[in-house]
């Protein structure tokens, strides 16, 4: 089975499960069958923490969803403010 290259976006507080120096961005090499559930176990997210996941500008909300080479994949949390 092949391997893909996607690039991994995380923002507010999730960024802190990168290195400090990668700026919340990662380009990383996945297998093929990988979703984006797999995908967020993989980085330590737990699903509760997620918001939205955009795939290349669009929303996605089935984390079943395997990803394609070259993949965007921006992850936000819930956010709060006032």
């Amino acid at each position: 089975m092949e391997n893909i290259h996607i690039e991994v976006r995380l923002f507010a507080y999730l960024r802190d499960l990168l290195p400090l120096e990668s700026r919340g961005i990662k380009k990383i090499e996945i297998k093929t069958t990988l979703t984006i559930d797999n995908l967020m176990d993989n980085i330590g997210i737990v699903e509760k923490e997620i918001m939205i996941v955009i795939i290349n500008g669009i929303r996605r909300l089935d984390y079943n969803e395997s990803m394609k080479e070259g993949d965007r994949v921006a992850i936000f949390p819930p956010v709060g403010g006032g």
